[in-house]
């Protein structure tokens, strides 16, 4: 038995291992459940207590990620304008503590416009003044996110003059890329292909469980449309991507 027909076995067997436990954990759930009303146990939901819990949620992990960003960031601003110019370990060290500032804001995106929207969906219909404090978390979420994203680009093209570009600019990411050096490109590849692939894996594990919450709970295909969305056009920008910089020029 050659090698590619064994590879080609053993990932079989794993498709088949991987249905297998999709199609026993879904008639477990499905007898757990049966008789469960996904849609009528929502109906019966506290919506302004869920609105409530989603909108204190929102305001915390938003605000509170914003806070630690615009901290952090003042130290580091502040650091650097102590560089001699020099001491390139120094900066290297500023450089790299960029970094957590930048994931916390990027992750408080994320939190402002998912939970605004699960906070809104239990105060649709609700006409209390408190409905409107997740509005105005997400509006300000959104102009704070913004801003401290160009104080962190624009410190970080005080540390490399190089660098090109403003976060405000639709072109921004295009200019950046371009005016960094070849092995700051590799960084950006590699890390890109990197997420690309965590990305594929979680939309493996998530569809399933969209499959499963599908036939147990009565979710619709709404999910499952989104989701497959999501993976075409990834799957997708990455193999037009690839096929474009392989075309001879």
């Amino acid at each position: 038995m050659s090698k590619n027909v064994k590879l080609l076995l053993k990932a079989l067997a794993v498709v088949l291992v991987t249905f297998a436990l999709g199609y026993v954990m879904g008639r477990l759930l499905g007898k757990g459940t049966k008789g469960v009303d996904l849609p009528a146990l929502l109906k019966k939901v506290d919506n302004e207590a869920a609105g409530i819990l989603l909108g204190a949620a929102h305001l915390l992990l938003t605000i509170v990620s914003l806070i630690c960003a615009s901290g952090q960031f003042y130290c580091l601003n502040k650091a650097a304008a102590k560089w001699d110019g020099e001491d390139e370990d120094f900066i290297d060290d500023i450089e790299e503590q960029l970094n957590v500032p930048m994931k916390l804001v990027s992750n408080s995106q994320v939190f402002n416009i998912v939970l605004f929207l699960c906070s809104a969906y239990f105060f649709i219909s609700s006409k209390a003044w408190y409905t409107l404090i997740p509005t105005a978390v997400f509006l300000a979420g959104a102009v704070w996110q913004m801003m401290l994203t160009e104080k962190l680009v624009t410190l970080e093209k005080k540390l490399n003059p190089e660098k090109q570009g403003s976060a405000f600019d639709p072109k921004f990411r295009k200019k950046w890329i371009e005016s960094c050096d070849e092995a700051q490109k590799q960084i950006i590849w590699r890390a890109g292909f990197e997420g690309f692939q965590k990305g594929s894996t979680a939309c493996v594990v998530v569809m399933m469980l969209a499959g499963i919450f599908q036939l147990v709970f009565r979710t619709g295909i709404l999910p499952v449309i989104c989701l497959g969305a999501v993976w075409l056009i990834m799957n997708n920008a990455y193999m037009n991507a690839a096929e474009n910089l392989e075309r001879r020029k």
